[in-house]
């Protein structure tokens, strides 16, 4: 108690409380609730003043919400993008669709939020090692330190001679470099005491026991220089088992070319030279790749590229995602360097191509690209190349015998005939023979050294059509029409048939779901329509084939009215289709999908 004259100021110690509690009650029973919080799905209901009073995220989203509803800026909360300019993450949440009362929050996972907003209500965090990584992913997107404070402390209290190397991945995915520390304390100890064969089998190991390749290179310095006399000549035969093209040329620099017997050994000396040549050439590392370059890692992953999401802005996302096949859950892996949707993904030695499209949507093709850029998921970075010599979108493209092909497509001008051919060799790109008809919206399948192109629409008109391309003797031929005249479906290759999947097509002025799936026997040169029909119309879906089954992600239906973030698989062997667990960031028609090796630790959205 403090007086001043005849004033008197009284603390109750348990205001704090008793108001936490209140606030609490109100969450519970859903009271005064003014926003509405979305993450996979699931919705949670809040209150703005609790979000922002905790997370400087909100407190920026919810006050240039204001300050442009009090400059005129804004004219209604329905519609408004609810991304402030000052956010760090405002390329990932809240979806542009959202509006200021209602956020779908991108990269946030359903638990991670909700137990999230049990500390915010109660000032309390249940956490395991099973649930601490999610809350920690969505702390650090909605910026609330206190939590991640409190997720460092249980990681550093859990820390144990069964769980080292669980630790040591999230805190390295998470960039806690000092819970690493204290993790890989107990993994250098165990090192240190093996013997030689023991250690080329960790060096060998899938996935690999740390999270970077310079990681490992660093402990098998420790283990040589642990027992130098007898040891050291072991050098060279651990260096071989290293794969240093996976470390960046600054670090090689740095702390490889820093140790000794890496610049007095041969062997040594002409893998560190080897790894520098690699980097010095970045526009030819899709055709130097060896096992040095190689990611560890075995497991292909299925990921989504862009897209065009519903609303009235019709911007296309600028996300790629991938599918964690443990957590039945899509997660966001990286930003492309510009926004697209109804472009083209080719997978070219554990590289991803991305090729045209259009970064605004416009039917008459206005927007249409011809960029081509290259991802590398080694390193998470971006590098351009070579752009088409014609804007493109709506179009196929492919990898055969080091040349990439980009067919048909459409553009200002209209629909296109032309065919380019890209050397990945040289990176030039050349026209080769032209489509005997101009398409858009066709799909594409590559098949024992042939280009198929499937359906699409002609003029205005949709099509049946499939044609072969040999690009040995550089010629297009007719093959036998489809069943079905449809267009912006899918064509996939598996065991020596091509299966047209979804699409649409037009029946008087109606847009008409394609239903029936078809299989091609190109030996045959017959199609067969199949028992079983897809389970719901996807017209644009992407489309990629991983383990045996055919993957759609996204697309739009026809007959629902509905952008789609669901997945759905086909299995030929089994003849019958099944939906995937977890939903994309947001729905989406016009993405393209791949399959590619990414590393075991993905520390790339800290």
């Amino acid at each position: 108690m403090s007086r001043s004259g005849d004033r008197t100021s009284t603390f109750d110690p348990t205001h704090s409380d008793t108001l936490l509690h209140g606030l609490n009650l109100l969450w519970r029973k859903q009271l005064f609730c003014d926003v509405t919080l979305t993450a996979q799905g699931q919705q949670f209901h809040c209150h703005k003043a609790v979000l922002a009073s905790c997370s400087q995220y909100f407190r920026s989203l919810f006050s240039t919400h204001m300050l442009s509803r009090e400059d005129g800026l804004a004219a209604k909360d329905q519609g408004s993008s609810g991304t402030p300019s000052s956010s760090p993450d405002d390329k990932l949440l809240p979806s542009p669709r959202s509006t200021i009362n209602n956020l779908v929050l991108q990269g946030c996972s359903s638990i991670g939020l909700r137990l999230v907003l049990e500390y915010l209500y109660t000032a309390n965090v249940t956490l395991s090692l099973d649930t601490v990584e999610e809350v920690l992913s969505v702390s650090k997107i909605l910026n609330i330190p206190q939590i991640t404070k409190l997720s460092v402390q249980f990681l550093n209290d859990q820390i144990s001679v069964q769980n080292y190397k669980q630790i040591c991945k999230i805190a390295a995915l998470h960039g806690l470099d000092e819970t690493k520390k204290l993790a890989n304390k107990y993994l250098v100890e165990d090192v240190l005491l093996l013997n030689f064969e023991e250690m080329c089998a960790m060096l060998d190991a899938l996935p690999p026991p740390v999270e970077s390749e310079l990681a490992l290179f660093q402990m098998s310095v420790l283990w040589l220089e642990h027992d130098r006399e007898t040891r050291m000549h072991y050098a060279p035969d651990l260096m071989k088992r290293l794969r240093f093209a996976l470390i960046p040329a600054p670090e090689l620099v740095e702390r490889v070319q820093s140790v000794d017997f890496m610049r007095s050994d041969p062997v040594c000396q002409k893998l560190l030279l080897d790894a520098m040549n690699y980097h010095l050439m970045p526009f030819r590392q899709h055709c130097r790749q060896t096992t040095a370059s190689r990611i560890r890692s075995n497991k292909r992953m299925l990921l989504l590229v862009g897209g065009l999401p519903p609303g009235p802005d019709r911007l296309p996302s600028n996300l790629v995602q991938y599918y964690d096949d443990e957590k039945k859950t899509w997660k966001i892996l990286t930003i492309m360097p510009y926004n697209s949707a109804h472009h083209c993904v080719v997978e070219v030695e554990n590289f991803l191509l991305l090729l045209g499209g259009e970064d605004q949507w416009n039917p008459n093709g206005k927007h249409s690209t011809n960029f081509v850029s290259r991802y590398d998921p080694r390193f998470n970075s971006w590098i351009q190349l070579p752009p088409m010599q014609e804007r493109r979108a709506s179009f196929f493209a492919c990898c055969l015998d080091k040349h990439l092909y980009v067919v048909g497509g459409r553009n200002e001008t209209g629909y296109l005939s032309s065919v380019e051919a890209y050397n990945l060799e040289t990176n030039e790109w050349n026209y080769v023979s032209s489509l005997p008809q101009p398409l858009a919206a066709h799909a594409g399948a590559v098949h024992n050294g042939k280009i198929y192109i499937s359906g699409g629409v002609h003029n205005g008109e949709y099509v049946s059509w499939l044609y072969c391309y040999d690009p040995v003797m550089d010629v297009w031929a007719r093959k036998q029409d489809m069943n079905t005249k449809r267009a912006i479906h899918a064509l996939a290759g598996m065991n020596d048939r091509l299966y047209a999947i979804g699409g649409n097509h037009l029946k008087g002025f109606s847009h008409l779901d394609v239903m029936l799936v078809e299989c091609y026997d190109p030996k045959a040169d017959q199609w067969s329509i199949l028992q079983t029909p897809i389970l719901e119309g996807r017209s644009g879906p992407g489309c990629a084939v991983l383990d045996d089954s055919i993957y759609l992600v996204g697309g739009y239906s026809w007959s629902m009215g509905a952008y789609k973030s669901s997945t759905i698989c086909y299995s030929p062997e089994k003849g019958t289709w099944t939906e995937m667990e977890g939903e994309v960031a947001e729905p989406l028609a016009g993405p393209a999908c791949a399959t590619v090796i990414l590393p075991a630790c993905l520390p790339f959205n800290k």
